[in-house]
């Protein structure tokens, strides 16, 4: 049997986890890394003054993120994501792909120094239902 968690709880975690990030937290995309170690930064995007809102069925959806104007770049892809504090705590380490990933880039996953790199929407979800 698969375990399951109530709404209840699926929105108390979710919750916990985006309040993490604070205020004025970042959306940066990385050349690799992991949670402990995230790698170099190619593009910074900035988190709303409150990141998500609440937690509805389990997930958060992200409130405005601004683009990156300047982005740093580098001539190799992108392949993580974090979502950090503004003082770089990452509470959430994800995967970036073109598609079917944790977050998926629309324009292909280089970022050159100088490109724009926005984010139309981000949902998170910290447990299944």
């Amino acid at each position: 049997m698969a375990v399951t968690h109530s709404t209840a709880a699926r929105n108390a975690a979710t919750d916990a986890v985006t309040a993490l990030i604070g205020a004025s937290g970042n959306l940066k995309f990385r050349l690799t890394g992991t949670v402990g170690a995230p790698g170099t930064a190619v593009a910074t995007l900035p988190l709303s003054g409150t990141a998500f809102g609440a937690s509805s069925s389990g997930t958060a959806t992200a409130n405005a993120i601004s683009s990156d104007t300047n982005a740093t770049g580098n001539a190799s892809p992108v392949a993580t994501a974090t979502l950090e504090t503004s003082g770089g705590t990452v509470v959430i380490h994800c995967a970036v792909a073109g598609s079917g990933s944790d977050i998926n880039l629309t324009n292909g996953l280089t970022v050159a120094s100088g490109d724009t790199v926005s984010c139309s929407s981000l949902t998170y979800a910290a447990l299944s239902a």
